[in-house]
């Protein structure tokens, strides 16, 4: 499946002109783990950044309290904050963060990143990455 992932994360990141697409899953102990990336020519891998425990952050406990997607159109100002790092190290100043879920958990994320500006997602922008949360959580349970 991992190489489905990563030809999805392409998909998405053409689509929405993302510099970085990101998935996570729930390793064996629970630990959201990045599973597949995709990267825009120079953008830094989320592998070589510092390590962050996403659980541990506001955006991605609303994920688990909403079950809804996140679209910050600039990461510094939204009153729900990413990992310091995300921002600073990665310059990630705007995302969509959707959660994955199977039996009503969230066991992972999708994210969609901008690197050195806002941006305004557009209908057709969470659209692409509801089909890839959909077609990453059909494959979880069936």
């Amino acid at each position: 499946m991992t190489a489905e992932y990563a030809d999805g994360c392409r998909r998405l990141l053409s689509a929405t002109g993302a510099d970085r697409v990101t998935l996570r899953l729930a390793d064996a102990a629970g630990f959201p783990a990045l599973v597949a990336e995709e990267l825009a020519p120079g953008v830094l891998s989320m592998r070589t950044g510092t390590p962050i425990d996403p659980a541990g952050y506001p955006t991605y406990r609303h994920l688990v309290e909403t079950g809804e997607i996140l679209i910050q159109t600039d990461t510094r100002t939204h009153p729900i904050r990413p990992p310091r790092s995300l921002i600073e190290e990665m310059r990630v100043y705007a995302q969509v963060l959707a959660p994955i879920r199977r039996a009503g958990r969230t066991v992972g994320t999708i994210s969609v990143h901008i690197q050195d500006r806002p941006h305004r997602f557009t209908a057709a922008d969470v659209a692409a990455v509801r089909d890839f949360q959909q077609y990453v959580e059909a494959g979880l349970t069936g």
